[in-house]
C-alpha cells in the first residue's frame, strides 16, 4: 500500500496549484505536467464501455471540466499507475464504473475516438494503455483516468467534470458584430486518415508561410496540431511533399518547396511526432493540381502534401 501511494503526488505545476483538494484528481510522483485546461462549463464524452461496437462507448458530460496531461520518464508500468489511482480515487468517494485494457477497450477504435489533449501533451499506445471511469455519489462528480506507455515513457490524462451551471448572457442577434469570413479545418482525425489510407494522398490544409519563404506563420498550428494527431495515433510511414506555382526556375521552386516540406517536418517532431515516420521531398511545379494561368490556380499548386509511404 505505501508503495502505491508513494506513485502519486498532490499536483504542483503552476497551472493547477489553485485545484482545492476535492477536484484534485493528483499526478504521478516524478511526473511533467504536458498539458492542463479548466473549463468553466463544458462538454466531456465519458468512456462507459468498449469502443467501436454497436452500444454506445461514452456519456456526455456537462459541468466543469479539468484535463490534465503528464508524462513520467521511468519504467512505471501502466498497471502500478492504474492500482495507485484506483487506491486514492476509491478514498476520496470515487466508485469505479468501467474499465478496460488495450483490445478490452477496442484497441485500434479507443484510440481514434476517445477524447484526447493534442499531442503532444498526451499520446496513446493502442497496443499498451489502460482506461478507468468513475463516480462520486456525493456531488456527481465523474472522473477519467487513462495509461498508456509511449516508448520509454509512460503519459497519464485525468478528467474530472464536476457539476456546474452555464454563466452565457444571451442578447439579441442583430447586436453582434459580423467577424470576417474564417476557415475552420476538419477535427476528426479519422477522416482523414480514412481519405490517407484510401488516396495515397491528403493536402495538408491550414499551413501558412511567409511570402516567399519557407518560415511557417503562427496561423498554422491548428493544421499542425491536427496532422501531429494522425501521425502519433497511427503507425504509418509518410513523405511531406512541397510544390510550387511555375513563377520562377525550376531549380529555386524545388529547392523553396523542400525547405516547406522539411519545416512542416520539424514542426512536428516538436509535436512529439517521430522522426522516422517522415521524411521530405520537394517537387517544385513538377506536379501542378490546377492551372497555372491564373491566380487561383497558382495558389491551389502551392502546398504540402502528406503522401503515404507504407500502410499499417
Amino acid at each position: 500500500m505505501q508503495r502505491l501511494l508513494a506513485i502519486l503526488m498532490f499536483a504542483t505545476p503552476a497551472l493547477a496549484a489553485d485545484l482545492p483538494p476535492a477536484l484534485d484528481l493528483r499526478a504521478p510522483d516524478g511526473g511533467v505536467q504536458t498539458a492542463f485546461s479548466d473549463q468553466a462549463y463544458d462538454s466531456y464524452p465519458l468512456p462507459i464501455g468498449p469502443f467501436g461496437q454497436s452500444e454506445p462507448a461514452t456519456k456526455e458530460l456537462v459541468g466543469r471540466v479539468i484535463w490534465a496531461a503528464f508524462r513520467v520518464d521511468s519504467g512505471v508500468s501502466t498497471a502500478a499507475l492504474a492500482d495507485a489511482y484506483r487506491h486514492h480515487l476509491t478514498e476520496i468517494g470515487f466508485v469505479e464504473a468501467f474499465s478496460c485494457r488495450t483490445t478490452e477497450c477496442g484497441g485500434f477504435d479507443f484510440g481514434f475516438e476517445a477524447a484526447l489533449l493534442p499531442a503532444p501533451g498526451m499520446l496513446i499506445d493502442v497496443d499498451d494503455f489502460r482506461q478507468m471511469s468513475w463516480r462520486r455519489a456525493e456531488d456527481g462528480a465523474h472522473a477519467s483516468v487513462l495509461i498508456s506507455r509511449v516508448l520509454n515513457a509512460a503519459y497519464v490524462q485525468t478528467v474530472l467534470v464536476s457539476p456546474a451551471e452555464p454563466d452565457v448572457a444571451l442578447v439579441p442577434a442583430s447586436s453582434i458584430a459580423t467577424a470576417p469570413e474564417t476557415v475552420i479545418l476538419p477535427r476528426d482525425e479519422k477522416t482523414l486518415y480514412d481519405r490517407l489510407i484510401a488516396d495515397g494522398r491528403i493536402e495538408i490544409e491550414g499551413l501558412v508561410f511567409e511570402p516567399g519563404g519557407a518560415v511557417l506563420s503562427p496561423g498554422s498550428e491548428q493544421g499542425l496540431d491536427l496532422l501531429a494527431r494522425l501521425l502519433n495515433r497511427n503507425e504509418i510511414d509518410v513523405v511531406i511533399v512541397g510544390h510550387s506555382d511555375n513563377e520562377g526556375t525550376l531549380g529555386a521552386n524545388r529547392d523553396l518547396s523542400l525547405r516547406r516540406a522539411q519545416a512542416v517536418v520539424a514542426a512536428l517532431e516538436n509535436r512529439g511526432v517521430i522522426t522516422s515516420q517522415m521524411s521530405a521531398e520537394g517537387l517544385g511545379f513538377l506536379a501542378p493540381i490546377a492551372t497555372n494561368a491564373t491566380e487561383e490556380g497558382r495558389a491551389q499548386n502551392r502546398r504540402v502534401d502528406l503522401v503515404l509511404k507504407s500502410k499499417p
